[in-house]
């Protein structure tokens, strides 16, 4: 315990140098320890605490009263759908364990902690608290939202008890998972030939198969979560999950001291790298994502080689090859095709209000299809490349999205086809399709084209979404909406041919 609370000393220093260094920017003089300063402080505090309350109570009011304008059938999906994702979450943790140790270990933390000879199990139980506790604060926030949407067709307007209900069962829920995920990664740790078995990775998606054909096995932790939510389970409940994840820590605890700290310190070399750029791997998330791929692609032979052409087909072939050998970024882009167009299409066959296009407007603006852009966001990042690609935007988009655009219309087009929908709504649906994946596309080349991303994307999303649908509203017609998501096509467009 001695070796444990010098680390959590350690992270503590660690978390005030970086909080002073808000403060100072909210106008906190850490060199003057007077007491006004300390009441500034203080102020801040109840400031940045009533600020929560409010936008918290804003956002639980209006998960409530959408939530209030949903069937019987939608929010028995929507549980469906969460007993769902959380077997999907512990596949998701159960890969990156297989793909990385969980010890994350930072420079300073490979030459001090790694070194030293303090108990091997220490370092375990911060890192594994740290990251179980970060874990509860994000999925608590989305899991209060969640909760208060389906509040409504539960128990009426009392959803303060379906959202304490929700947030109980996640807090052993998250140990129990992510501790299945630490045994699991720390035995790269304890025997690194583990860690050398190539593809060892992909085996829990084995299990998504079989969770589909063998659901109670596979799903039972997800289903019993879902009905304590909803308030059929047994009492033994939470107080079985709470088990489950005193027994997960503990082993957790047990297998810390049989690590190497040398093959953690040589896994946490890509972590140590991100972490040592500060607040500039915050401010520039590409910076990330190019150094990841970097990492993983060093020690890999390159697929396929670029085959000879002359003009715009170089820039074609090139970006599909660089889609090949990122597979992943074609399943992201379908299945967000995919996920998207069958929201979309709920939201018009159900008849829901102007709430519901609204968030599904700003979910296609705050989360766009990363994959789709790849190439073209890599091609306007790197200035020095771009003088070397004597096209225009336009011409350039076209050329760097060409295959991704593709694999989006395919998962949009499965989405609508396999809805269920009339023949002649399903003809409607393939048609306003390519419209909506080109506003998508436009959109985010338009945001990239500026420095402020993610001010410029809502503004291209909302704009050109919102008005198609006001228009094909108040006209009473799809055509008006296709005829105004053209025109506003035909602006980004130029914007992009301008300036990208």
């Amino acid at each position: 315990m001695l070796d444990t609370r010098a680390l959590i000393w350690l992270r503590w220093r660690q978390f005030k140098d970086t909080a002073i260094y808000w403060l100072r920017v909210l106008g906190y003089q850490a060199n003057e320890r007077s007491l006004s300063q300390n009441l500034y402080v203080l102020y801040l505090l109840a400031i940045g605490a009533f600020w929560l309350y409010t936008v918290g109570g804003f956002a639980l009011t209006s998960a409530v009263n959408i939530g209030k304008a949903m069937s019987g059938e939608t929010v028995g999906t929507i549980l469906f759908a969460v007993s769902w994702g959380i077997f999907l979450g512990q596949i998701w943790v159960l890969l990156n364990a297989l793909r990385s140790t969980p010890l994350k270990l930072s420079f300073s933390d490979m030459a001090w902690v790694a070194a030293s000879p303090i108990r091997r199990s220490a370092p375990v139980i911060v890192g594994f608290t740290r990251q179980v506790l970060i874990r509860i604060f994000v999925l608590g926030i989305a899991t209060a939202l969640l909760s208060a949407l389906v509040s409504h067709a539960l128990v009426g307007d009392n959803y303060g008890l379906v959202v304490a209900r929700a947030l109980t069962v996640l807090i052993p829920l998250v140990f129990l998972l992510w501790g299945v995920g630490w045994l699991v990664g720390m035995l790269r740790l304890i025997d690194p030939r583990i860690g050398r078995i190539r593809f060892l990775w992909i085996l829990p998606v084995l299990l998504i198969p079989l969770a589909y054909i063998f659901p109670d096995p596979f799903l039972w932790i997800g289903r019993m979560a879902v009905l304590y939510v909803v308030g059929a389970s047994e009492w033994w409940t939470v107080p079985l999950l709470v088990v489950l994840a005193v027994i997960a820590s503990a082993i957790v605890v047990l297998l810390g001291d049989r690590i190497n700290m040398i093959h953690a310190a040589d896994e946490s070399t890509l972590y140590a790298r991100i972490q040592a750029l500060g607040l500039m791997a915050w401010r520039n998330p590409d910076l990330q994502r190019r150094i990841m791929n970097q990492m993983r692609q060093a020690g890999r032979k390159p697929l396929l080689r670029l085959p000879r052409a002359e003009g715009v087909p170089t820039f074609i072939a090139r970006a599909g090859l660089s889609y090949l050998r990122h597979p992943d970024m074609l399943l992201t882009t379908f299945g967000w095709g995919f996920i998207i167009t069958s929201f979309a299409l709920d939201t018009v066959i159900g008849n829901r209000p102007l709430q519901i296009w609204l968030l599904w407007i700003v979910i296609v603006a705050l989360v766009p299809p990363t994959g789709l852009l790849h190439v073209f966001q890599s091609d306007r990042s790197e200035k020095f490349l771009r003088q070397f690609l004597p096209v225009d935007g336009l011409q350039l988009l076209i050329a760097d999205i060409m295959l991704p655009f593709v694999v989006l219309l395919i998962g949009g087009g499965v989405a609508v086809v396999t809805a269920g929908l009339d023949p002649e709504l399903t003809m409607l649906g393939l048609v306003i399709l390519p419209i909506g994946a080109v506003l998508v596309t436009l959109a985010g080349a338009v945001a990239l084209t500026t420095t402020r991303v993610l001010q410029t994307r809502l503004l291209a999303t909302g704009a050109s979404f919102g008005a198609a649908v006001i228009a094909a509203a108040a006209l009473t017609t799809p055509l008006a909406g296709l005829a105004v998501g053209f025109l506003a096509a035909l602006v980004m467009a130029g914007i992009v041919a301008q300036d990208a």
